[in-house]
């Protein structure tokens, strides 16, 4: 692989629902048996009588966990919306944005699910994102409809340095052993 073009970002798009998050779970597992990585997963949050989505949690490799959207706000707390949810910026902020700012030095894979409308309501986020974007491997999730006030998820996309897989129902489970075997490699080029 020519050097001066080596892939150092990883992206996994596909509709909602389709299963990228839980095929992210399963690459992440495989790589950490010989690489560290340090980043987050979103998880669904439902409620537990009615099973009905309340919301979205921010969980870290590690298991810290935070509230990053609710379907309710809590009382007095002023905080943008998406659709039905209450995003938690703070929060999503707290626990994130030290993990972010630890992958230059201790980590070698920088894990993010999801770059996507909610977790972009943070600019903090964002423009760490900027900063990491060719410093460090980066495996994440996108969403595959354009988001209109960001312009970092098109940038990242475009970059040279970027590999996309487009996951479906057809290819997620199949899928994992190019994406385990392109994130070898790209670590041991880094």
């Amino acid at each position: 692989m020519d050097l001066e073009h080596k892939h150092n970002i990883i992206l996994l798009t596909g509709l909602p629902g389709v299963g990228k998050t839980t095929l992210l779970r399963k690459i992440c597992d495989e790589v950490r048996v010989i690489n560290s990585c340090q980043g987050f997963l979103t998880e669904e949050v439902r409620d537990k009588q009615s099973r009905k989505r309340i919301g979205f949690d921010a969980v870290s490799m590690s298991g810290q966990r935070c509230v990053l959207a609710r379907d309710r706000a809590e009382k007095n707390k002023q905080m943008p919306m998406m659709g039905k949810y209450y995003i938690y910026i703070d929060d999503f902020e707290n626990l994130v944005l030290p993990l972010i700012a630890c992958a230059n030095s201790k980590f070698e894979l920088l894990v993010i699910d999801e770059i996507g409308k909610m977790e972009l309501k943070s600019k903090k986020f964002e423009s760490a994102l900027y900063e990491l974007i060719h410093k460090v491997p980066i495996l994440a999730t996108i969403p595959c409809t354009v988001i209109k006030d960001s312009k970092l998820i098109e940038y990242i996309k475009k970059t040279p340095k970027s590999i996309i897989y487009e996951i479906n129902k057809n290819n997620r489970d199949v899928i994992q052993k190019d994406v385990v075997t392109c994130i070898n490699n790209m670590l041991k080029n880094n």
